[in-house]
């Protein structure tokens, strides 16, 4: 798609205000490369409402592209800038996977060493004892998360997440048995890093990492006052405030950082200032599995197309997200952070890579979520499903619908506007769509639950249950309603 394509095409869509139209013209008119092209991609994004924050786009070491939309504090109307810090999320574990290469580098552990040897509380419980380091840092530990766990992480302190753990035990599968994404096991790198240390999670990354390759504007978020009146606030999907909090529990996520921090740390990857490429090179592999496969490495999800090894992160935390990806062999990075609810960044991503491979890109569609809530608000839920319906017998694709956009629009309905009766309309229809995912009857039970219907709720929960024996929260709420 052509700068001049993008601009017709996004203009029907939504029409640009004049001064960003001339602004796109004039950048078209100057230049037709791949700057240009993204500059336009993202500046139509911003203009639909899809993207506010950050990009930074790298090649070969030099930034091609670096720019900055919309706000970082709506209330007090402080810009969104390239030196923004925000919430990275989950990008977060590149750096815990990275201070425990560290210390193996230094021989202060080992990755197949067991995790009670660092968490003695864990050497009597048979499936925590059975975990090594190396389980954790690939996922392979055989824990679930903490949804499935039942355990809620907010305010949770170490030694609350141990016991919660411990009384959790039978609930893992065997570990190196596959892979399973689990944020409590990266919590428990941290807690790792710490006592190896002898240094809190923070201060290791902070002199160990940030100082040392210029991440100025890098931190970890475990006290309030980390943060400053420059640094992003989180929004959700609807414009509410969704900014999280100070963490005691870092690892799986806790770190603000900035797109032009997060280029230092890319650009530190490529030579040795913090472990050997050997070590780095062990980071980039997925772990084993007995079954299935992973695309899992230390910290990173690896995959590899016709141009090579790449590897990824995205991050996710209360109405922040964040990308990171770096493609090894041709050496070029993007960079995306946001404050504003649930952006297609595996999408914006695509776009991108495609621009820089001189290939066609579609736009991202547009938030379902976002146009039903508006019809919910302006004429009821009943015209809302009938828009749905309109738009699905139309063929429109012009608006995501998928199983996520509708539990998010649920979720905001149930607990953010307080109308449970409209959440478990949303919530039906989900599981009208998605009838085999777990997830979708798990939250229509919530919602029959907060409504009081709880022999609905029940029924819900059990046939989440059935889909999925591993889900925790369902089997927990169902353990709560009997």
């Amino acid at each position: 798609m052509a700068v001049q394509q993008l601009m017709k095409e996004s203009a029907l869509l939504h029409p640009w205000p004049a001064a960003l139209g001339l602004l796109l013209c004039a950048a078209s008119a100057a230049a037709t490369g791949p700057a240009a092209e993204i500059g336009a991609l993202m500046s139509a994004l911003a203009a639909r409402g899809q993207f506010n924050g950050a990009v930074l786009v790298a090649r070969e070491g030099k930034i091609i592209y670096r720019a900055a939309f919309g706000k970082a504090n709506f209330e007090t109307g402080v810009d969104f800038t390239p030196e923004t810090p925000s919430n990275i999320g989950s990008v977060t574990k590149q750096f815990t996977a990275m201070a425990v290469m560290m210390l193996a580098e230094r021989n202060k552990l080992q990755y197949d060493d067991p995790v009670a040897k660092y968490i003695p509380e864990f050497a009597s419980a048979p499936q925590l004892s059975a975990m090594t380091l190396r389980h954790l840092l690939t996922h392979t530990s055989g824990m679930p998360d903490y949804d499935d766990l039942g355990i809620h992480d907010s305010g949770l302190s170490q030694q609350a997440l141990i016991g919660a753990l411990l009384a959790r035990d039978g609930l893992f599968a065997k570990a190196g048995q596959r892979y399973r994404y689990s944020n409590p096991g990266y919590a428990l790198l941290a807690i790792v890093v710490e006592r190896v240390s002898g240094r809190s999670f923070g201060d290791f990354l902070e002199r160990e990492i940030f100082q040392p390759i210029g991440m100025s504007s890098t931190f970890v978020c475990d006290r309030p006052d980390k943060k400053s009146a420059r640094t992003a606030i989180g929004y959700g999907q609807f414009g509410q405030v969704d900014d999280g909090g100070a963490t005691q529990i870092p690892g799986d996520g806790g770190i603000y950082s900035t797109v032009d921090d997060l280029f230092q740390w890319d650009q530190a990857l490529y030579g040795q200032k913090l472990v050997h490429p050997s070590t780095l090179a062990e980071a980039f592999t997925p772990g084993r599995v007995a079954e299935g496969r992973s695309t899992y490495g230390f910290g990173w999800n690896v995959g590899e197309d016709g141009g090579g090894k790449y590897v990824w992160h995205t991050g996710s935390a209360a109405g922040f997200r964040a990308l990171i990806e770096r493609r090894l062999g041709p050496k070029t990075t993007v960079i995306l952070l946001t404050n504003r609810g649930n952006s297609k960044r595996m999408e914006m991503n695509a776009a991108i890579q495609n621009i820089l491979a001189g290939k066609s890109y579609a736009l991202p569609r547009q938030s379902g979520a976002e146009k039903l809530y508006q019809a919910i608000h302006d004429s009821g839920i009943q015209a809302a499903l009938k828009m749905y319906q309109d738009l699905k017998a139309g063929g429109s694709t012009d608006y995501d619908f998928g199983e996520a956009e509708l539990n998010t629009l649920g979720y905001q309905l149930l607990y953010g506007d307080r109308k449970p009766n409209d959440a478990v309309a949303i919530f039906l229809l989900n599981t009208t769509e998605h009838p085999a995912s777990s997830n979708a009857f798990d939250s229509l039970g919530e919602a029959y639950a907060q409504s009081g219907q709880k022999a609905l709720a029940m029924e819900s929960y059990q046939t989440a249950v059935k889909l999925d024996p591993g889900n925790g929260h369902a089997v927990s709420m169902l353990k709560q309603l009997r």
